[in-house]
């Protein structure tokens, strides 16, 4: 059964008033199903001023996905004007409740894990890498964001497929493996391929999936339910810090990694038993006669033809370069400037970010998914700025609850943002895509802010401060010229 046949009309011909996936009102076709399953007559036909249409840019999931066999003519043209038209989603209910608390625990371990790297920064420079700069040992975080992006391309894409079993199980046994053998790791190039290559692979694909399964169950209530998943960063990001911090003196650098593996099978265990999909694949590649594996696009250039999903992912690209530069040095800054209670700030930054996750992800199904999103990274841009000035407890503890609050909605809000600009039934490729250009901005914007940090005791915190603010602020702008081309070159809309 395709994408098409459940696209098919089946109610009688009435205009019918529907919410396409970025939560806007638009006019459907005669003969076509409302989103939830249920039909129902307007009084008259739609007034063209109310009604904007913000998916009419998205030739995409009509174009390309003809193309690959995913929608007949008859689909398309009720997907000219929403291109999940047709495709019934529940919006709750115990199966996709429990995809949300699978996201959860992926995120956890994975982005919840990997936020906490500031911690693993102070302790090598301290300990096992005494003798490498602070850039170089950034490298092993960097390469970690890489691949939990970069990975999205094909997790992404093999989701869409309908391998998302055999793959998550892949990544969940890789994990778990990469996780046990840190504990062994002395020197270097043990940490890098270990933590920054074997722990950057599995995250890559644990994180693409447990996001993706949620968005089959949710259309409407898809933003709220991202951000529900994406507050397992934060958990993680509280629990992670403190808890490495607090056992490495008493049990030792190698029994710490080994407590945190058997955190990591509890969690993947756990999603494994919660996640679930509910859509068929986007292709069938057992069906030899129309080509098998040939007929699959691994990359999808054409996506790009698209102005707002381009901007989009430019934007997601230029913010990853700054955004994430007080989750890494947010303990070597404490320490420097001799600031009580060092150690702990991460962790409440990565508290704040929770609440930054969730709740701007229950405003954004009701006013538009970039219209929160762009406002809180503008912000976060404004206050990296005035990052080097916080060098007292009072100071310290108001940026990481500010910052935590208005970055934590930009993991949490992209995938919501990019699945709305087009299909759910290629959500994961393009989502996959978004996240394997991003993944470059998460290469080189640690490791470019630690060469302009420098060594100690020389550190240039104000240049570092700069890089991140001016990155942010391009991706804020180019955010706003992707909400503008989504909108139709309007200025006012929800999107």
């Amino acid at each position: 059964m395709t994408v098409a046949d459940r696209s098919r009309p089946t109610t009688t011909a009435t205009t019918l008033t529907t919410t396409s996936s970025s939560g806007t009102d638009i006019e459907a076709a005669p003969g076509s199903r409302a989103l939830d399953g249920h039909s129902s007559p307007t009084s008259g036909s739609s007034d063209p001023n109310h009604v904007l249409d913000t998916t009419r840019s998205n030739e995409l999931s009509i174009r390309d996905e003809k193309q690959l066999g995913e929608v007949d003519d008859d689909a398309s043209q009720h997907m000219e004007k929403d291109p999940d038209a047709g495709i019934t989603f529940p919006e709750g209910g115990l199966r996709a409740w429990l995809s949300v608390l699978g996201g959860f625990w992926c995120t956890f371990i994975t982005f919840g894990y990997l936020n906490s790297f500031g911690v693993f920064e102070d302790y090598y420079l301290q300990s096992f890498l005494s003798d490498k700069s602070s850039s170089q040992v950034a490298w092993i975080g960097a390469f970690q964001y890489f691949l939990l992006f970069a990975m999205g391309g094909v997790s992404g894409r093999l989701f869409d497929l309908g391998f998302f079993r055999p793959t998550f199980t892949f990544g969940c046994v890789l994990l778990v493996v990469s996780q046990m053998l840190l504990s062994l790791c002395t020197e270097y190039y043990q940490f890098f391929l270990c933590q920054g290559v074997g722990l950057g692979l599995s995250f890559g694909i644990v994180f693409n999936m447990g996001i993706n399964c949620p968005a089959h169950h949710f259309l409407q209530r898809r933003a709220m339910a991202f951000g529900l998943i994406a507050t397992g960063s934060s958990t993680g990001g509280i629990i992670f810090p403190i808890m490495i911090r607090r056992l490495i003196p008493i049990v030792g650098f190698g029994w710490t990694m080994r407590i945190v593996g058997f955190f990591a099978l509890f969690a993947v265990i756990s999603a494994s038993l919660c996640l679930s999909t509910r859509l068929p694949p986007s292709i069938d590649v057992s069906d030899k006669s129309k080509g098998g594996w040939k007929q699959v696009k691994w990359v999808d250039l054409d996506a790009f033809r698209v102005p707002a999903y381009s901007w989009f992912v430019f934007a997601c690209t230029v913010v990853m370069l700054g955004l994430y530069m007080p989750f890494t040095y947010m303990d070597v800054f404490s320490q420097v400037h001799n600031v009580p209670a060092s150690g702990y700030y991460l962790s409440i930054l990565n508290a704040s970010s929770m609440f930054g996750r969730a709740l701007p992800g229950l405003v954004a199904d009701k006013v538009g998914r970039i219209n929160v999103l762009l406002p809180h990274i503008a912000i976060s841009a404004v206050l990296l700025i005035f990052f080097p000035l916080c060098v007292n407890v009072g100071g310290l503890v108001a940026f990481a609850v500010i910052f935590g609050f208005t970055s934590g909605c930009y993991v949490s809000l992209i995938p919501a943002c990019c699945a709305q600009l087009g299909s759910t039934a290629t959500v994961g490729t393009r989502n996959g895509m978004m996240f394997m250009v991003g993944s470059l901005g998460g290469l080189f914007g640690t490791p470019i802010s630690g060469a302009i940090l420098g060594d100690a005791p020389d550190y240039d915190w104000w240049g570092t401060a700069a890089f991140s603010f001016a990155t942010v602020l391009v991706g804020s702008f180019a955010i706003a010229t992707s909400r503008y081309f989504a909108l139709n070159k309007q200025l006012r809309g929800k999107i």
